[in-house]
């Protein structure tokens, strides 16, 4: 009985590397799919699940935007009867597909890039869809030699029944497909600013992690930068300059929201209840609420009662400024 199943191994699989010699030889192959199935991925993060016999075909949909989508993560759950038949049927992917997939088609032509058989209850495949990709390949899953036409919008796997005198029930099986897209590590950066009082903000420079970058780029759909923390600061001749640290997720963009503040140096007075105060020529009464000033040198009056404080003071553009009286009472031990 070992002797008939070692022959029945060899006959399979040469028939089988028959068959896939043939279909080699030719640049386009030109092939019947009993069904044509479709997977629509809507976004980023969607993952979705068709059932296929083993001679349908399955196309993956790529969402429009595939900005973080570096390959396609293609699952496949097979049924026990197809894997007790040890390569009976083919998995293929396919590159040059013509007509665009539908399910009412189900003659089409296409380069066969990547075939393989199914000897496990599981098979995950890794597309690649870039060249320079970050797709690692591991002990549990198949990445894929060839990098499928991302421009086309979908990647086209095709299961082929590759054995004659197969059961009915192998003909009847069900494999379940899932797909999932594969992101990158990346996500962007927005930063979206207003001038004091929500009017449109000068001309201002931004630098992330120290770098100054285009700020038409960051402004508009954002900066792509690596996954993590990131420090941020904005920069102006005409505003107080800003700092603010993010975490960018992985596809999604972290949106910074800042309203510019005036240059001009900021005063807060600060003494007791109905101090009498000059800034200057102006005249205050205590409390004062913060105001601006200009640039340069300024003196500050306190007058509470008799008592008279006189100071000078120098204020830049872009700073703040406390100026307090500080009246204490001193208590001392004397002898009579």
């Amino acid at each position: 009985m070992a002797e008939l199943n070692s022959v029945t191994t060899f006959t399979r699989r040469l028939f089988l590397l028959g068959t896939f010699a043939i279909a080699a030889a030719l640049h386009a192959e030109n092939f019947r799919t009993h069904r044509a199935k479709i997977i629509e991925l809507e976004d980023y993060f969607d993952r979705k699940t068709e059932q296929a016999s083993v001679n349908d075909s399955i196309a993956i949909m790529l969402p429009k935007d595939q900005t973080f989508i570096q390959g396609i993560e293609i699952n496949i759950k097979i049924p026990k009867v197809v894997a007790e038949w040890r390569d009976s049927v083919a998995w293929s992917l396919y590159s040059s597909i013509s007509p665009k997939p539908e399910t009412s088609i189900i003659d089409y032509s296409g380069n066969r890039a990547e075939t393989g058989t199914f000897d496990s209850l599981s098979l995950t495949l890794l597309v690649p869809l870039e060249k320079n990709n970050t797709i690692k390949k591991d002990a549990y899953s198949h990445l894929a030699d060839f990098i499928a036409q991302k421009s086309s919008g979908f990647v086209f796997l095709r299961f082929q029944l590759v054995m004659k005198g197969v059961s009915d029930e192998l003909m009847n099986a069900r494999l379940s497909v899932s797909a999932k897209p594969i992101l990158i590590d990346k996500g962007f950066i927005s930063v979206k600013a207003t001038g004091p009082a929500g009017k449109e903000p000068d001309s201002y420079s931004v630098f992330v992690d120290g770098k100054q970058v285009d700020t038409e780029s960051i402004t508009g759909k954002g900066l792509l930068s690596d996954t993590g923390d990131h420090n941020i600061s904005i920069v102006s001749d005409s505003y107080r300059n800003e700092v603010r640290t993010v975490t960018v997720e992985q596809a999604k963009t972290t949106e910074v929201k800042l309203s510019f503040r005036d240059i001009k140096p900021i005063i807060r007075l600060v003494a007791p209840e109905n101090t009498k105060i000059y800034f200057d020529d102006t005249e205050y009464k205590a409390p004062v609420e913060a105001f601006h000033t200009t640039q340069g040198d300024h003196t500050v009056k306190f007058i509470v009662g008799d008592y008279e404080i006189v100071r000078s003071v120098t204020v830049s553009n872009g700073r703040s400024y406390n100026i307090a009286i500080n009246l204490e009472a001193q208590v001392n031990e004397v002898e009579d």
